[in-house]
């Protein structure tokens, strides 16, 4: 008898503190983020896929009238899931009052997001995201920029089919200044979002563990110290024999714009393509689009 009101006692117990435990789930850090990214390994049929680029379309470029037609083809022809681009007005007097990222997206048939950096002849000036898939919530965050023309970051939360869990995109600009400290700032100021530094648990509550991309102008190459500080928490996509130069496109010199994965995930690139050769890939007119080559990075998840 005393055995069995033992039994009885201990499994009340157990379901009181089961259901205390279950009914702070939702609001348990450490739990949700283990719900909602979990480590996993996929074998190599089942490795989900996504196409993803970067480009600056130089709305900003001095004497540069930006062709939106010309610049949904090129976003058409790469045929990516996800695009960032850099430099998009948004009913500025220079663009003709126009909503680059709102007509880019409707040229192309996809989502968008855009991200002001700064007020520009009436309108705005910033980046913006566009996706095949919608995009479920974004912030901008103001870059640490000194005295010089203020950037910014954006973060959107997108759900890509395949997926076990949603991806998050970064898009950014960093300064273009010679000395370095300023892009060095904005560099240790996007770590500090990956560190978990920044509190946005209310917003983005599995950010820390979640699947992370950052993409952008850098105005860096690969070698500077700049990019360094990113691969603390970044892995450059990168593929032996791809020639990575991107700036001037007439004829690159430099590689100043990055696609990164992040460090919690293990990525297979599968074909990274820039496309720098002075030829039309896909019948595009690449070295007249913008100043600035795209950089488009085909991958396949290995590890979450």
């Amino acid at each position: 008898m005393k055995r069995n009101i033992f039994i009885l006692a201990f499994t009340s117990l157990f379901l009181m503190f089961s259901n205390v435990y279950a009914s702070d789930i939702s609001t348990d850090l450490v739990i949700t983020q283990y719900q909602s990214t979990p480590n996993k390994k996929y074998i190599a049929t089942e490795q989900p896929q996504i196409t993803v680029a970067n480009f600056n379309i130089a709305g900003g470029l001095r004497k540069h009238k930006v062709d939106l037609d010309t610049v949904a083809t090129a976003i058409k022809v790469m045929n990516v899931d996800i695009i960032t681009l850099e430099e998009v007005d948004q009913n500025t007097t220079r663009s003709d009052g126009l909503d680059q990222a709102q007509i880019l997206a409707e040229k192309t048939g996809m989502y968008y997001a855009f991200g002001k950096a700064i007020d520009m002849q009436g309108g705005n000036y910033g980046n913006a995201i566009l996706s095949k898939y919608p995009i479920e919530k974004t912030k901008v965050f103001q870059l640490p920029s000194g005295d010089f023309e203020q950037r910014v970051l954006m973060l959107s939360k997108i759900n890509v089919p395949g997926f076990d869990s949603p991806i998050y995109v970064f898009n950014t600009h960093f300064d273009w200044h010679e000395e370095d400290e300023v892009r060095m700032s904005q560099a240790r100021f996007i770590n500090s979002i990956v560190f978990d530094d920044i509190d946005l648990d209310d917003e983005f509550p599995d950010l820390a563990s979640g699947i992370k991309l950052l993409l952008g102008d850098f105005n860096s190459v690969k070698s500077d110290r700049v990019i360094k500080e990113l691969e603390k928490y970044w892995d450059l996509v990168k593929q032996d024999n791809v020639d990575t130069r991107t700036w001037p496109a007439a004829n690159p010199g430099l590689d100043l714009d990055h696609i990164f994965t992040s460090r919690n995930q293990v990525w297979k690139v599968d074909e990274l393509i820039i496309p720098n050769d002075g030829t039309y890939w896909k019948e595009v007119p690449w070295m007249v689009v913008s100043d600035h080559i795209p950089v488009i990075a085909k991958l396949k998840l290995v590890e979450q």
